[in-house]
């Protein structure tokens, strides 16, 4: 905008936004005016003293199209074709819907009168910014009919009332960037609490991505009293309010983990030698275990908010979560994992990396073997659980369970590298040759990922397909890979 064209600006500390928009209604201006608070800016576009567009920046701007399909008013091919074609822009979007009878006008109308009204409620109650009023109009999308200012200030008003209203801790936590999510712990059918649908709709679109004043735009509800259901919603405890901040460093640690279990497993490929490779996967997937421990240890919802929680809690906290589980695993699949405890908020797997001393041979290869599965079964439990409790069904915990897949994707191909080789050396037994002898030096790299014959081929045989490599097991073999063990490595 051209400087001359500025014909008013100042501080929002000496002309508050209900008074500069009051002024330019009675004088019937013609321009655009832009008001900067902070991070955020309000370009208002009037025409003859009335307001014909509005355009809020610095906050981020919800898919009404998304949430439309949310709420049922709109299925997601349809919306995904209006996107496309209007090019993300709202206005242009609700007139398609209108042009192909997928909303009446009114509802538009409505539509598009509520967004103005909310932002401009919003930006009533700033005390610190400029604004500056130019006579020449920006151009927006213009798909409403023009609004009286007066009108559109008195429900402004009313609805900044309510947010005063308000007050005390509800307004400190739920303001109208707040998300919420469901809590994972609900499983009772909420219906029978008694809520109204105002109060199902706010907890239906509760979902962990909306924040309060996306929900407020969709259902065309004042923020301020979708701030007041949430309260009550956070009381029933069916849903918490995400801390950003703490879930963007709980991610990053979780990624550091990650990262750091990877470097570890593509270093220890290099093992010369069946009982060397399994022991390397016991200890790396040990390592992970504990690393995942540590990070619950700080970033459990029940310890959070707390302030310094001392050692000995946390290892109860840990040891009770997550000692039952090992359990059950040792007792019904893996016997060797009995030879483990926790110690300290730690899985102790001593007695598996020094079994060594005690045995060799086939027989310590086969109780490597059979600690690799009953490691591996107890990390993913061990994660899922984790996932659970810190995250939730959220944007947060889809992103880390694509990361930890592709993670535990290298551990499974690790282990049918070995079932690999375990069918080698069965088809040798089978032959009649000594099974005793060192597998030729293809297969043993084959297995451990280096440059020898295709990976999954067996000699004779050629290569295996997916359902060969998950059903490869000798006969009688006690740590074969058995469907139920399958289904559990999944």
């Amino acid at each position: 905008m051209e400087q001359q064209d500025r014909i008013m600006d100042g501080d929002l500390r000496t002309l508050g936004l209900q008074s500069i928009l009051k002024m330019l209604a009675l004088s019937g201006k013609t321009g655009t005016l832009l008001v900067h608070s902070g991070p955020e800016t309000l370009s208002i576009s009037l025409r003859k003293g009335q307001i014909v567009a509005l355009r809020e920046e610095g906050v981020p701007q919800p898919d009404l199209l998304f949430m439309l399909c949310l709420v049922n008013r709109l299925d997601p091919p349809r919306a995904q074709a209006v996107r496309e074609a209007s090019g993300g822009n709202t206005q242009v979007a609700l007139a398609m819907l209108v042009e192909r009878t997928w909303m009446s006008a009114a509802e538009m109308q409505q539509r598009l009168e509520f967004a103005i009204t909310q932002s401009i409620s919003h930006a009533l109650r700033w005390v610190e910014g400029r604004f500056a009023f130019h006579r020449h109009l920006v151009p927006l999308e213009n798909r409403m009919q023009a609004l009286d200012i007066d009108s559109v200030l008195l429900e402004a008003l009313r609805q900044a009332d309510e947010w005063e209203e308000i007050g005390g801790e509800v307004a400190t936590h739920l303001t109208r960037t707040a998300v919420a999510r469901w809590l994972p712990e609900v499983h009772n059918d909420v219906r029978s609490l008694g809520l109204s649908q105002e109060y199902i709709e706010v907890l239906c679109l509760s979902n962990g991505d909306l924040p309060l004043q996306a929900i407020a735009l969709v259902l065309m509800m004042p923020e301020a009293r979708v701030a007041r259901i949430m309260a009550r919603l956070l009381e029933l405890r069916l849903i918490e309010v995400v801390d950003t901040a703490l879930e963007t460093e709980l991610q990053q640690d979780l990624s550091n983990l990650i990262i750091r279990c990877q470097t570890a497993l593509s270093r220890q490929r290099q093992s010369s030698s069946p009982e060397q490779h399994l022991l390397g996967l016991v200890t790396i997937l040990a390592e992970c275990i504990n690393g995942l421990l540590i990070h619950h240890g700080t970033y459990a919802k029940s310890l959070r908010g707390r302030g310094h929680v001392p050692f000995a809690e946390v290892v109860r906290y840990l040891e009770h979560r997550f000692a039952h589980q090992l359990q059950l695993l040792s007792k019904q699949q893996y016997p060797i994992l009995e030879t483990t405890e926790f110690a300290n908020g730690k899985l102790d797997c001593t007695s598996i990396l020094t079994l060594d001393k005690l045995v060799k041979g086939q027989q310590l290869e086969e109780f490597y073997w059979e600690a690799v599965l009953g490691l591996a079964a107890f990390l993913r439990m061990v994660f899922a659980e984790l996932l659970r409790d810190e995250v939730g069904n959220s944007h947060t915990g889809r992103n880390l369970n694509l990361v930890w897949k592709a993670f535990l994707t290298e551990i499974d191909h690790e282990i049918q590298q070995y079932q690999v080789y375990r069918a080698y050396r069965s088809t040798q037994l089978a032959h009649g040759r000594d099974a005793r002898q060192p597998a030729p030096i293809s297969i043993m790299q084959n297995f451990v990922g280096g440059q020898g014959e295709p990976r999954n081929n067996v000699p004779g045989r050629g290569p295996l397909s997916e359902g060969q490599l998950n059903g490869l097991s000798s006969p009688g073999d006690p740590y074969g890979p058995p469907e139920s063990r399958r289904r559990s490595m999944r």
